[in-house]
């Protein structure tokens, strides 16, 4: 699958804690079913997050195979809230960000300028040496 045909496929899926199928996602799934759908590659993941521990230990589980990246389509953009980071999604065409953003809200696609004006710092990563 495509990147095109990925985004199609996911986007208006509602968003529901801990879901990773083409039913429904939340920011992590999301990411997952990326990289599983269009990269063909299975990235790790710590048992926190299939235990529902909260955001911040399973980004901190799984941050040490992720490096820094450019604002490039198929990185994730990881947004912040203080010192802590709070949300994820995927670079698309470099400067909008597809997310999955919490209940009644779903997947969506927006620019990625508008989401960094609403968290506080935005950190852009790639995974392991694609």
């Amino acid at each position: 699958m495509n990147a095109t045909d990925f985004i199609r496929k996911v986007n208006h899926l509602p968003w529901i804690d801990r879901a990773c199928s083409f039913d429904a996602v939340d920011c992590w799934g999301l990411v997952v079913l990326y990289y599983r759908n269009v990269l063909g590659v299975e990235i790790h993941q710590t048992p926190d997050y299939e235990a529902g521990k909260d955001f911040i230990t399973c980004y901190e589980g799984d941050r040490v195979f992720w490096h820094p990246g450019l604002r490039a389509s198929g990185n994730i953009a990881v947004f912040y809230r203080g010192d802590n980071p709070d949300h994820i999604g995927i670079v698309i065409d470099g400067n909008r960000c597809l997310h999955s953003r919490g209940k009644g809200e779903g997947v969506r696609i927006d620019p990625l300028p508008v989401l960094e004006r609403v968290f506080t710092r935005t950190e852009f990563l790639q995974y392991g040496d694609i």
